[in-house]
């Protein structure tokens, strides 16, 4: 064979690998978009009432991400988090926040990729659109603790102070001081914890783009 002919066989080679390198675009070629939202089950409880910053945890993703009709993340695939500020709930005041991070996904062949995403959503706790650290709080129930300790106070004080007094102005003094008591101890009540039990469903959004790119066999040929 001459030259020529050895050339052009190299040419073809070369031609064939940049072809076949274009059929086999697949699934890792592809780009999971930023603001994408990802239901998860959590594979751990988490409580603001034990956990503490930088602990980590894992989600099982619940409902498969698709691309163009595709399955890119699989149900089964594992985010890895950790918790990134907890606050217990305070006796006069404040109420449980819990934000968690999200730096790590696994799909079930092992291939690994790095995520950054936020909370959106959870069972059992509250969350605010407009808050982009996706902050989980509980409630800030002291004031209802307190009206509902007075409500309480005044029915068992009064009763008291009829007892024994055995009077209208008796019962009236027992409603107010066992009213003002009852409030007292409702506001000493602590707010509600953060508990996201194992199982809980949450749903986050990514804040980045997740690159699914598989390497590129050689397509450069050697000049004959």
């Amino acid at each position: 064979m001459d030259r020529m002919g050895v050339r052009n066989i190299a040419r073809f080679i070369v031609f064939l690998l940049a072809v076949s390198s274009l059929l086999g675009q697949n699934l890792d070629d592809l780009v999971i978009a930023g603001k994408t939202e990802i239901f998860l089950t959590l594979q751990r409880t988490i409580s603001t009432q034990t956990i503490q910053s930088g602990d980590k945890f894992f989600g099982q993703i619940a409902v498969p991400i698709t691309y163009e009709d595709q399955i890119v993340i699989p149900v089964g695939s594992h985010v890895i988090g950790q918790v990134v500020i907890v606050k217990s709930p305070g006796r006069l005041k404040g109420q449980a926040e819990l934000i968690l991070g999200f730096d790590t996904i696994i799909l079930p062949d092992g291939t690994t990729r790095k995520m950054e995403a936020i909370v959106q959503s959870a069972e059992g706790a509250r969350t605010d659109p407009s808050d982009e650290m996706g902050t989980l709080t509980g409630s800030e129930n002291q004031g209802q603790e307190a009206a509902a300790g007075a409500g309480r106070g005044a029915i068992a004080g009064g009763t008291i102070g009829a007892i024994t007094d055995g009077s209208l102005l008796g019962l009236g003094l027992g409603a107010a001081v066992g009213s003002g008591v009852g409030a007292l101890l409702g506001l000493f009540k602590k707010g509600d914890d953060v508990v996201l039990e194992k199982g809980t469903t949450l749903v986050i959004q990514l804040r980045n783009d997740i690159h699914f790119v598989k390497p590129r066999p050689a397509t450069r040929g050697t000049p004959l």
